[in-house]
């Protein structure tokens, strides 16, 4: 059982926050900004998460205001952080990416590190390891510190292990165990010997048992309750097959430990071992606090992710209240051009309107994952709940099921946070679009994708994401309700249009109205940019949808 989080070290963050702050600019010397700046800091200190975020994010837009670029930085990192600590990692990889705007040719080598590094982090907790291996590298081919390089390369190597490629996680971890920089750092060294003896446990090498207990030795020296969490799981494993009472002894000290730290994944994970060593009402025990402690940790990470966007969402909308009022002032002060001005206030007038009706649309979307949480995750909870209290789970079928149902209900809550996740717009747009459609095909399904005449490189940013999302609702109705063995998508692009048609020979319908209120998602996204969206089927006749989206 790998480390759960492999983290910047908080000395090095430190470093980061000084040198970001060794620069004087003009903001501050702005009241507003050293009173949000001050409270954002003390509320951090005393873990006070939202309200240091609300703080950051005010200081943020302080220094936005008066265009300073160089202490912008640090309450976007700072925010980023506390994303992480609340577990929102597609919301730290989100803010965190906002800084690299601000970084330029005069920009301190340390501050592009630690934000690749920091994405890389935000990757890796998401399953996507081939971006995580790239922002490792990128961060590694920016430092010339030694000690931070260390740090990147096991972090590049805790990537190779979550993807099971121990072989070259070793081949990573090897040098730096021998590395005198690194033993200076005795957490850092520790970390580094947990993987490599972790990694060695997996290739079946008896110096494994040696390094894992060197480097616990370590942490008990340093009371490295995090670290010493992560070893005892280890100890767990190692002996899992051999020596059951030395296995489950160190699950229940990880569990320990993890009750000290408040760490609730560490919690599961070492109540999801105990639940596998456990007989009958020990074993009951134990799954039941794993589900009741599963489904809490849920409720709180996504409304802790919505109060962090609505922090955002509220603040923006202050400053530009603030904005529609400082240009008020100057119309009535210049009233004379004001004849001049009114096209352009149309324009802001429609435009403002189409990102209402976008805002809105996003509102449903939110809604809707909360209901699939709720209908797909919470039905699954509850009826494994209901399997633990009332079956013998002395029984071996019994507890297999058990922790087959447990397995699925992490592998549903993964795919939820999956189909949800940042979309690239950029340059690699095409190429995730076609991948995410081509996890629908199967050994009865065929999809057929036909992209040739889609110029996306002049498509905007929100068209593009309105588009993958519209694609990717049809594509679940269609493996919901369609029963079909082809489907066909055809999106193309000419100077005053995109048009995309999807078709697929299934059951269909008689009922177009109930068709649409279950597809009423995609019509909200196609109209909120003004789009026009046509739904054609019948019983036994399949379904089709035409689409056509002014530029």
């Amino acid at each position: 059982m790998a480390i759960k989080k492999i983290h910047f070290p908080l000395f090095y963050f430190i470093i980061l926050i000084f040198s970001l702050f060794s620069c004087e600019s003009n903001v501050k010397n702005n009241a507003s900004y050293l009173k949000s700046y001050q409270k954002a800091e003390a509320f951090f200190e005393s873990s006070k998460y939202d309200s240091a975020f609300y703080y950051y994010q005010k200081t943020k837009l302080i220094c936005e205001s008066q265009n300073d670029n160089k202490n912008i930085i640090y309450p976007i990192l700072m925010m980023s952080e506390i994303q992480r600590i609340k577990n929102d990692y597609s919301g730290c990889e989100e803010t965190v990416t906002e800084a690299l705007k601000y970084i330029n040719n005069d920009t301190k080598k340390s501050y592009s590190t630690f934000i690749y590094n920091s994405l890389g982090l935000a990757s890796l907790e998401q399953a996507n390891y081939d971006e995580a291996q790239y922002y490792y590298q990128k961060s590694l081919s920016i430092t010339s510190d030694e000690v931070s390089k260390c740090i990147i390369k096991n972090n590049l190597a805790y990537n190779y292990m979550k993807q099971k490629n121990y072989a070259k996680a070793k081949s990573v971890l090897e040098p730096l165990v021998k590395n005198n920089s690194l033993r200076s750092l005795p957490l850092e060294y520790a970390r580094v010997l947990d993987n490599l003896g972790y990694t060695m446990f997996k290739l079946n090498d008896k110096k494994a048992i040696e390094l894992a207990t060197l480097s616990k030795e370590i942490r008990e020296q340093e009371k490295d309750i995090f670290g010493l969490t992560a070893s005892y799981m280890h100890f767990a494993e190692f002996y899992e097959n051999k020596e059951l009472h030395i296995t489950k002894s160190n699950a229940l000290k990880a569990y320990e430990m993890a009750k000290i730290t408040n760490n609730p994944d560490d919690k599961i994970e070492a109540l999801y071992f105990l639940t596998k060593l456990s007989k009958a009402d020990d074993a009951k025990k134990f799954a039941l606090q794993s589900l009741k402690l599963n489904d809490s940790i849920k409720t709180v990470r996504q409304k802790a992710k919505n109060q962090f966007a609505k922090i955002k969402y509220d603040s923006k909308e202050t400053l530009k209240e603030l904005d529609k009022q400082k240009q008020l002032k100057e119309y009535s002060i210049a009233i004379i051009i004001l004849v001049c001005l009114s096209s352009f206030g149309v324009y802001y007038q429609i435009k403002k309107r189409n990102q209402k009706r976008i805002k809105e649309t996003a509102y449903l979307t939110e809604a809707r994952i909360a209901k699939k949480l709720h209908d797909e995750l919470a039905n699954d909870v509850y009826n494994t709940m209901a399997f633990a209290e009332t079956q013998d789970l002395e029984n071996i079928g019994n507890k297999e099921t058990l922790l087959e149902n447990l397995e699925t209900i992490y592998n549903k809550t993964r795919n939820i946070s999956n189909e949800n996740k940042n979309i690239d717009t950029g340059e690699q747009y095409l190429e995730k679009l076609k991948s995410m459609l081509s996890t629908y095909n199967s050994s009865g399904r065929n999809i057929i994708l036909n992209v040739d005449g889609f110029n996306h490189s002049k498509i905007s940013k929100e068209f593009k994401i309105i588009i993958y999302r519209v694609l990717q609702e049809l594509m679940v109705n269609m493996k919901k309700h369609s029963h079909c063995s082809i489907a066909s998508i055809s999106i193309r692009s000419d100077k005053k249009n995109i048009q995309i048609n999807y078709s697929d020979n299934g059951i269909g319908t008689n009922n177009l109205l109930n068709l649409k209120n279950g597809l009423q998602n995609v019509e909200n996204r196609i109209h909120s940019i003004k789009g026009k969206i046509n739904f054609d089927t019948a019983p036994q006749k399949g379904f089709k949808v035409k689409i056509e989206i002014p530029k």
